[in-house]
């Protein structure tokens, strides 16, 4: 899993060394008025949270920073995703973890779960994936579609789906 999940930071990084600063940071329709450097924080932070956490013993994604600096700072953005990159090595798998969330509108319900660092960085993973395929909208509605591979942004089982689909 820590080797899936720094690929996908790599994907992550590689897109903001492919993009302007300014497509990183204006906002588009297609993303309700978001920019794709909001939509990067978002995936960086709860990868920030995963690797604090796990030295905390408990996750909560809810309590996320919100630093405008990784959506409006490309720089710092790439070195977030190392630090995540070094931060994700060190983790041990089967640790066991707390989870802790709030599912609620009025904020006053927290649940908390046991889960394991390995099942955090799958989530984290696909939760990356589905930040992504919004961001790649947002790639094509500024016509930088060819600035990514076809498969960013898309999960892993339906590429699976897709190559035994197209090999039969």
């Amino acid at each position: 899993m820590k080797t899936i999940a720094k690929e996908n930071l790599i994907q992550l990084k590689e897109l903001i060394q492919n993009i302007s600063n300014d497509d990183f940071t204006n906002s588009t329709e297609v993303l309700s008025g978001a920019t794709i450097g909001q939509h990067m924080r978002h995936i960086l932070e709860f990868y920030l949270l995963l690797v604090s956490g796990s030295f905390s013993g408990t996750i909560s994604y809810d309590k996320r920073e919100r630093d405008i600096r990784i959506e409006s700072d490309k720089e710092f953005a790439q070195k977030t995703i190392e630090k995540i990159i070094a931060g994700i090595d060190t983790l041990t798998e089967t640790d066991s973890i707390y989870f802790e969330g709030d599912f609620t509108v009025s904020g006053n319900s927290n649940n908390k779960v046991v889960s394991s660092v390995a099942r955090e960085l799958a989530y984290c993973i696909e939760h990356s994936i589905h930040h992504q395929a919004l961001i790649k909208a947002g790639l094509i509605t500024l016509g930088l579609n060819d600035i990514t591979d076809g498969n960013f942004g898309v999960a892993y089982s339906t590429l699976r789906y897709r190559s035994n689909t197209c090999a039969q």
